[in-house]
Formats: structure tokens, C-alpha cells, sequence
């Protein structure tokens, strides 16, 4: 029966942050491996269990049929029987040979709680994998001094409050022939059961009235507003919860070095010293503009976001 056992899929992500996708796969009880493009998982359940709860994941394919390429027309027949009417992505590699279908039906990233965005949009899924990256689970305060429209400070109380993200919407699984409804609601149930109180301050700041007005839309959307502060600051002077915490921003850095570049980053090193025993992640682009921050980052992790290579800057301040 379709959708009831063990099943395979294919989770799809940025390049960069497949480890950290496969990770994530590997904490909600599936046995998954990065693979280039995303991870692999294989598990009961496995996905529903990605379109209710991953937070990293851009897509969800459902494994239908696997084997050699000379056997590729029967099991498209076979694919076929099982998907009903929806689409069957087929892919090959060699004499090897897969049939899928799409689990979610629609990008995962769309929360449902962003109506729309700022100047420069980080999706829901990439803020939620930088997070994970970082270890966030909400044991720690947390800190955006550049929240722009609030995306990664939501996601941080998401993660904190363990509300898994897939909680509010159908998903094209639920459609396929075999579902079990009564399966998938005992699912939802299990998982809206881990939801908890937000326990540690959730700081995003912006020296922009607009955008922070944008995120405090969007966390009221979120249902989160009353998990995060929201205030009016420039980064070089905004005073952190008491810490050691978390701080995970992402400055402007566009595509050239301008003045208002320079500007924030500028302020993000200002920023720096302040937070003492913080971990700091900076997302920022493939060109040394960590030059303008004090010291070295700790660690990088290269990353390609809606095409550009870019990187997640880390340090450890002491």
C-alpha cells in the first residue's frame, strides 16, 4: 500500500546544505545520506514525515519504482498505477533507472505566513538549514541585528517552540492511491504534540522602519510575534540579550561594493566585540568582505543560494 511502511525519498536543497538536510532527515528517525542536490532518506513514513516536519528541505520526492533501464517500461506502468493521475518524474544514471513522484506538490519553502518580502528575500527553508547548521534548538538566546523581513529570527522561534512547519497545510501524499488518512492524522497529532513554550529572548533588529514592520507582520502571520523582540536599531549599536547565545544575520551584499555594503558589514564589526562567548554565523558572498569584520572567521561552509556562490561565515568570540 502506498504511503503505509518503509518508503524512500529523495529531499531536495541548496547546494551546500545537503549535510546538513541528511542530518536533520537522520534526527526526525529516518536513515538518510547526503547526496548532491539534497538527501536521501528511507523510513516508515518517511514522506509525510518530511512534508509535516523537515524544515530544510526545498522538495520531497517520493521513490515509486527503482531498477535497470530495460525494465523502465514496466515500471513506468507500475508507477503509473500507483500515482494515480500526478506527474512521474523519471531519472536515469547509467544502466540504473528511478520513478518519482512529488510528495509535497508545492515548494516547501512557503510557509504560508510571508505574504511577501523585503529588498532581498532568504527563503524559509535556507534560514532554517543555516540555523540547524549552527545547532539551534532553542536552549540559547538568539540575535538578528539585520532582520530585514524577519525570516531567520521566525524560524528561530519555530525551531524553539517545535512547531514542526508543515503543520497547517495539505500535501499532493495525501492524494496518492493508499493513503491512509487516519495514519497521516496520527502523524500530525504526534508532532503537534512536541509544540513548547518559546524559553529564551529572540532579538531581530533593523535600522529600517519598513522592514521591521514587514517582519513584525510576519511573525504575527507566523504566529511567533509574542516570541520575538523587534526593535529599531542599527547593528554597531544594538545591545544583545545577555549571553552567550546565538547570532545568525544576513547583511546586504550585493552585487557590487558600494557604500551601504560597506556601511553594514562596517556595523556587524562593530557589533562583534560586544558578543562575548556568542557563536556568530554571517552569510555572506564568495568575495573577502569577512575583511571588514574583526579577525578571521572560525569555519566556513561554501553555498550556492538561488545561484550565487556564497558562504556561511563562523566564528566563536571570546
Amino acid at each position: 500500500m502506498i504511503l503505509a511502511g518503509a518508503e524512500r525519498i529523495f529531499c531536495a536543497c541548496f547546494p551546500g546544505l545537503e549535510p546538513v538536510l541528511a542530518g536533520e532527515l537522520a534526527s526526525l528517525g529516518l536513515a538518510a545520506r547526503a547526496v548532491p542536490g539534497g538527501a536521501e532518506a528511507e523510513g516508515e513514513d518517511a514522506a509525510a514525515l518530511a512534508c509535516l516536519a523537515s524544515r530544510a528541505a526545498d522538495a520531497v520526492l517520493l521513490r515509486l519504482w527503482e531498477g535497470s533501464t530495460s525494465e523502465l517500461p514496466a515500471g513506468k506502468r507500475s508507477a503509473r498505477r500507483a500515482a494515480g493521475g500526478a506527474e512521474l518524474a523519471v531519472r536515469t544514471s547509467g544502466e540504473r533507472a528511478t520513478i518519482s513522484v512529488d510528495a509535497a506538490g508545492s515548494p516547501l519553502h512557503r510557509r504560508g505566513w510571508r505574504a511577501r518580502v523585503g529588498a532581498a528575500p532568504l527563503r524559509e527553508t535556507v534560514s532554517a538549514a543555516l540555523l540547524l547548521a549552527c545547532g539551534w534548538d532553542g536552549d540559547r538566546p538568539f540575535l538578528d541585528p539585520m532582520c530585514g523581513s524577519g525570516t531567520i529570527a521566525i524560524e528561530a522561534a519555530l525551531i524553539a517552540a517545535r512547531r514542526a512547519p508543515g503543520l497547517g497545510r495539505s500535501f499532493a501524499f495525501e492524494g496518492l492511491p493508499g493513503h491512509d488518512a487516519a495514519r497521516t492524522a496520527r502523524l500530525r497529532a504526534r508532532l503537534a504534540g512536541l509544540a513548547r513554550p518559546v524559553a529564551v529572548p529572540i532579538l531581530a533588529s533593523d535600522r529600517n522602519a519598513g522592514a521591521l514592520r514587514l517582519a513584525q507582520k510576519n511573525a504575527a502571520a507566523a504566529g511567533v510575534a509574542e516570541a520575538i523582540q523587534f526593535r529599531r536599531e542599527d547593528a554597531a549599536t544594538v545591545a544583545p540579550p545577555r549571553g552567550p547565545g546565538l547570532c545568525i544575520t544576513n547583511p546586504p551584499w550585493g552585487i557590487r561594493l558600494d557604500e551601504a555594503t560597506r556601511e553594514a558589514w562596517a556595523a556587524l564589526g562593530a557589533l562583534l566585540p560586544r558578543l562575548a562567548g556568542w557563536e556568530v554565523a554571517v552569510l555572506g558572498p564568495d568575495r573577502g568582505l569577512e575583511r571588514l569584520l574583526p579577525g578571521p572567521p572560525s569555519s566556513t561552509l561554501p553555498l550556492r543560494v538561488g545561484g550565487v556562490a556564497c558562504r556561511l561565515l563562523r566564528w566563536t568570540t571570546s
